[in-house]
């Protein structure tokens, strides 16, 4: 019975789990590269992270004490697990699924053992070839997890994932315990550091393992050729080689049984003899590597048998016959890759007696060097190196890869047109065959008077027994073949045709057929089979990595070498063979996730090497940007032609052709590389150029902008350059734009010799990062983080940069933060007003515009559109945050002052808006100053300002982007103001006509997202009417906001100048245009019945104002004129202002408000102007 067969179920199931196996370490490498930050260094979260003394019974108490009795900690801890559960539940399942990996491996065994599979017990299984590598992976896939887990996800790492997944997640499983006994910390701390005691078979042996089973495989192992790869290299000397799988299998499984490291010497001696004799430094697992004489230096009889082999002597003797075969397979692979060498004749002639022998010695030679080159004991590497470089190894890699890659290539085109070529060569040979027949039976145009009957006769017997020759027969067509070739040279000898030089030339001809025709018998796919099973280079993935700079170095010096390289690519795909083969014989679900990621591993690292070339096109191009933009005049339309050598500028455009033909060369070296199949992957040259070239421009991109938007006194001018003077913010901004300017001219200028859209390529890549930074430096102000991998912007083939130093003394994580946080410094109402009719911010000093619409232009002109955009949408966070805040501050210190007891009161004397309760003037006046005394209104007060600010920043930049779109595309923001208007007004029909009649404006493909993302570009919007926050209703929020508004009038004075209220004292740290827009932001994000509320009650607070004038007797006169109070004119102009930017219809107020009042406070309010303060 076949043990894979598919009614043998102890075949398959142990198929599966061994398939299985391979996913869960497809999986766990996955995750390693993306351990969260917060995990593995000191960040704001580290004190919500424990190891597993959380779980001690009188510190988990003590632990949730501190984070709940924190209100920081607590908001932090939320944070935390909004941003972290998914991938937490994703890290349990993987220890999860290890575990039960193990469990279900053990059940297996003690089903086997109780004979639960029929005529399978361990000895039948282990005595069949397929049994035994199955029974062999399964514990090797186990134990190499293990030391995967730990080398990847470190065990302090592991118990912070553990702890915090129990703290989130309620219902944790019921092996939760178990897990975590198995993946406790286990004090391994990486390659290289001090190694725990008893490190690993303490790990190992959390879980026991029958130490029978596993001496059994260990014993097939010892004795075996398991995978039968001596068929493949038959040499005794490559024997190592040829084990080295088997050998990787056994130094993980012997952990599980330390007792045969540390005592028993006889089988360790056989294990070394027989698998490491001249191979010390081995792979275990996909490139991972071990040096035996460290790794099993604690343990006795392995470290005394592995030193006795491994010793300078030994050493030096396989140093020297590796460095003669280097230096002979070198000189036969240049022989063997000239042109015309390797053609069909000579391949198939030698293949089995020279090539396949010269590929196994390059291999093994390759193996020897790769792994030996890494040790860590300088000695020994300096003997392993001695009189060989990298450079020679890296040839020798490069051309026995070419040598693979053409003999693979030119066997599969064989393998395919076999059947043909036979058919062909045959047709031919018959047909010399019957052309001699009748030449010798007088028929013909060759017919002559030698007739011989006899020979005709023969010749024909020789035609039918070529026609009978059966292909698909190949032993038996062999012989046959064989047998008339002889006979063919026999019949020469007779007088009649040695004579003869036709028959003899026919004769000649026929067996150089039948022998070609022999040749293509012997054509099998074995051959392939062989060069690829003999050049798998899983071992030397981690290694290769080291050569990557040697690589880009030869490829910057030659870019015609990329086809060589392209090889090389090829060969690094054998590294997919060993995950993938069992889960492609188990037909599970899980083949194309593994192989995807497997492939994505090789591509990046293809990328990787290839970047060296669009980062040489950019180094040229560094020299292409001042030509461009400083030194080579630009043509007018019309030229005198006394001016023609002026404009000439025959050195200039010389080096400018000169670069730009450099550059081609790497364009043409790179396209000459084909569309290559990476696993499941293809490469294509044109994509992959483009990709780095968008790769090389962010890269740089992210560091012009990260080194230019740096703000303060102590950000130079001039990164480079720490002692030059400071500049001021639109100095930096336009030294940004001539800077960016420079790069896109230049990049549209050598677009044809890159082969690329440059400019296009620029628009795509800006916008893409800047909408990753504004997503990153938006995570200060969310709850749930974005991480960076997670980012819809991010890519792994056109990687963004976010790991700049941070910036010291600003509390922002990329320079998009930077630049917002400076805007909003620069329009602080500390330091400036805002006046409106002049749309800039002047400073209290000097009385000099800080900020106009000068300085969007300039800001629009150095971050372009998709900067000014992201600009807009970061400051919406922040204006989120603020007002988040602001609600949060309101419910839980204004209601819970003693104003939760006044204002109840105060509503219930207060009555109606439309009416005038009497005594209200006392009542104001009281609470106005119980406020002003506790000093409960200073944050919301901060907050409402900064809310004010920010939106006024908005309207800015959105009146900037909607110029420039009207300036540039008039067409494109008619089109979309137009489909705007008709939108909101399907919308309004939808909700406020009839539902059914007119539905919602929607079809499959939702338009409102799309179109709001071109609105956002074209500044169309209005930013003091955006809903920002989903706010569930405060209890007496406009009565709150009223008293606040009283409280704070006092501080205003109407500035005619202006025509708007500005701050009484400079330093008051106050301006009247942002406390309105707040409190307008602020108001929006409630039923519109509060702000109609809040304006009636100011409507009233002015008639109570008007009132106590009336019946106090109090009247202020000048010249014999009546004037309205202070209170009334701010209080009134703060209404006109708010009406403004709430858009509020003024009948509202004047329906509440006496007409003469809204008539002549103006006149009267600048008699409170104080002479001199503003």
């Amino acid at each position: 019975m076949d043990f894979l067969g598919g009614d043998n179920k102890c075949g398959q199931q142990l198929l599966k789990l061994v398939a299985r196996g391979s996913s869960i370490l497809a999986e766990l490498s996955r995750l390693a590269e993306k351990v969260p930050p917060a995990f593995k260094t000191k960040t704001e979260y580290s004190r919500l992270l424990f190891d597993f003394t959380y779980f001690k019974p009188d510190k988990t108490d003590a632990f949730e004490r501190l984070i709940t009795n924190d209100a920081v900690l607590s908001d932090r801890d939320e944070e935390f697990r909004e941003t972290h559960l998914e991938m937490l539940q994703r890290f349990y399942q993987l220890f999860e699924s290890i575990w039960k990996y193990c469990s279900d491996l053990l059940q297996m065994w003690e089903d086997i053992r109780a004979g639960n599979y029929i005529q399978q017990t361990f000895e039948s299984i282990l005595m069949n070839q397929d049994g035994k590598q199955l029974m062999a992976e399964s514990l090797y896939l186990y134990g190499a997890m293990l030391l995967q887990l730990d080398l990847k996800i470190p065990g302090l790492i592991r118990e912070r994932m553990l702890v915090a997944f129990s703290r989130y997640i309620s219902s944790k499983g019921e092996h939760f315990e178990q897990v975590c006994g198995l993946f406790r910390n286990t004090g391994f701390e990486g390659r290289g550091k001090p190694r725990p005691q008893r490190y690993p078979e303490e790990y190992f042996g959390r879980i026991k393992v029958p130490a029978d089973i596993v001496d059994m495989i260990i014993g097939r192992l010892r004795s075996d050729d398991v995978y039968q790869m001596a068929y493949r290299f038959p040499a005794p000397d490559a024997r190592s080689t040829a084990l080295a799988t088997q050998g990787g299998m056994l130094y993980v499984i012997l952990y599980f049984r330390p007792d045969i490291l540390i005592h028993e010497k006889p089988v360790m001696r056989e294990i070394v003899y027989k698998h490491f004799v001249d191979n010390w430094i081995i792979s275990y697992y996909m490139g991972e590597k071990v040096d035996l004489t460290v790794e099993w230096a604690p343990y006795e009889m392995a470290a005394q048998s592995i030193n006795n082999m491994v010793d300078l002597d030994n050493a030096r003797h396989y140093q020297r016959v590796m460095k003669k075969k280097l230096t002979t397979m070198t000189e036969t692979l240049q022989e063997l890759l000239r042109e015309g060498v390797l053609n069909e004749g000579f391949v198939l002639d030698r293949i089995h007696s020279s090539l396949l022998p010269t590929v196994r010695d390059c291999n093994v030679c390759l193996r020897w060097f790769l792994l030996h080159e890494t040790t860590g004991d300088a000695a020994m590497r300096a003997l392993v190196m001695d009189g060989v470089s990298r450079d020679d190894v890296l040839m020798l890699l490069l051309k026995t890869s070419q040598l693979e890659y053409l003999l693979v290539e030119m066997f599969g085109s064989l393998l395919k047109t076999k059947a043909d070529k036979w058919d062909e060569l045959k047709d031919a040979a018959q047909t010399k065959m019957d052309a001699l027949e009748k030449y010798f039976g007088g028929e013909g145009v060759l017919a002559t008077d030698d007739v011989d009957e006899n020979l005709a006769a023969w010749f024909g017997d020789i035609s039918e027994k070529i026609a009978d020759l059966d292909y698909e027969n190949c032993t038996q067509a062999g012989r046959t073949i064989q047998n008339i070739m002889n006979a063919l040279s026999d019949v020469e000898q007779y007088h009649q045709v040695d004579s003869n030089l036709q028959a003899r030339q026919f004769l000649i001809d026929t067996r150089t057929l039948l022998k070609t025709m022999v040749r293509y018998v012997n054509i099998v796919d074995d051959v392939i089979v062989t060069v690829q099973s003999v050049g798998d280079f899983s071992y030397g993935w981690r290694v290769i990595h080291d050569y990557v700079q040697e690589l880009q170095a030869k490829i910057k010096a030659d870019p015609s070498l990329v086809i060589q390289i392209r090889s090389m690519f090829l060969k690094l795909v054998s590294m997919m063979e060993i995950p993938l083969v069992r889960i492609h014989e188990a037909g599970s679900l899980d083949i194309h996730s593994v192989s995807e990621y497997y492939s994505s591993q090789l591509v990046d690292f293809v990328r990787t090497v290839m970047s060296i070339i669009p980062s040489s096109m950019f180094e040229q191009l560094d020299h292409v940007i001042p030509l461009i933009s400083h030194k080579v005049k630009e043509l007018p339309t019309k030229l005198p032609k006394e001016s023609l050598r002026e404009y000439a500028q025959f050195d200039l455009r010389y080096s400018l052709a000169s670069t730009t033909f450099e550059i081609s060369k790497f364009t043409d070296g790179i396209l000459a590389m084909e569309k290559t199949l990476m696993g499941i992957v293809q490469i294509d040259p044109q994509k992959l150029l483009e990709d780095g070239i968008r790769k090389e421009l962010v890269t740089r991109l992210s560091t012009i902008l990260h080194n230019s938007l740096q703000f303060g006194p102590g950000a130079p001018a001039n990164p480079k350059d720490p002692k030059a003077a400071p500049m001021t913010f639109e100095q930096r901004l336009h030294r940004l734009a001539m800077r960016l300017e420079g790069i896109r001219d230049s990049l549209e200028y050598v677009q044809d010799y890159m082969n690329v859209y440059g400019l296009k390529i620029w628009q795509e890549e800006f916008e893409r990062m800047v909408n990753f930074h504004v997503e990153m430096e938006a995570n200060n102000y969310l709850t749930k983080k974005v991480l960076s991998w997670e980012s819809r912007f991010q890519s792994t083939a056109i990687p963004i940069p976010n790991n700049f130093p941070p910036v010291a003394g600003v509390n922002c994580t990329n320079y998009m933060g930077r630049l917002a946080q400076e805007l909003l410094r620069q329009t602080d109402s500390r330091v400036v007003t805002y006046i409106d009719q002049l749309s800039a911010w002047y400073d209290h000093v000097r009385g000099e515009a800080v900020v106009s619409h000068k300085t969007f232009n300039t800001l629009h002109r150095s971050v372009g559109t998709p900067g000014m955009v992201g600009l807009d949408r970061l400051v919406a966070f922040m204006i989120v945050k603020d007002l988040q805040t602001c609600i949060k501050y309101v419910k839980e210190k204004v209601l819970a002052s003693d104003l939760k007891v006044i204002i109840p009161g105060l509503k219930k004397n207060l009555g109606f808006a439309s009416t005038l309760p009497r005594d209200a003037v006392v009542w104001y006046a009281e609470v106005a100053n119980k406020c002003n005394k506790s000093g409960i209104w200073n944050t919301l007060l901060e907050k409402v300002i900064r809310v004010g600010e920010s939106q006024l920043l908005r309207k800015h930049i959105q009146k900037d982007l909607q110029f420039s779109c009207k300036l540039n595309s008039a067409a494109l923001f008619s089109a979309l103001t137009t489909l705007n208007e008709a939108l909101i007004n399907d919308v309004r029909a939808h909700m406020c006509i009839d539902s059914e009649k007119h539905r919602y404006p929607n079809g499959r493909v939702p338009i409102l997202p799309e179109l709001r993302y071109y609105l956002d570009k074209a500044g169309v919007g209005n930013p003091y009417t955006q809903v920002y926050v989903t706010a569930e209703p405060v209890n007496h929020l406009t009565f709150i906001l009223v008293l606040f508004v009283i409280c704070h009038l006092g501080r205003f004075q109407y500035d005619p100048q202006s025509d708007s209220l500005v701050s009484k004292r400079k330093d008051d740290g106050i301006d009247g245009v942002p406390f309105v827009v707040g409190l307008v932001t602020i108001l929006k994000q409630f039923h519109s019945d509060e702000k109609d509320a809040f304006v009636g009650y100011l409507c009233q607070y002015v008639r109570v104002l008007m009132d106590g004038l009336e019946t106090s007797q109090q009247k202020l006169k000048e010249k014999d004129k009546e004037i309205l109070p202070s209170d009334v004119c701010v209080c009134l102009l703060f209404l006109e202002m708010f009406c403004k930017y709430a858009d509020v219809d003024k009948k509202l107020v004047g329906n509440l408000i006496p007409p003469y009042l809204l008539a002549k406070y103006r006149e009267y309010a600048h008699l409170y102007m104080k002479p001199g303060k503003r």
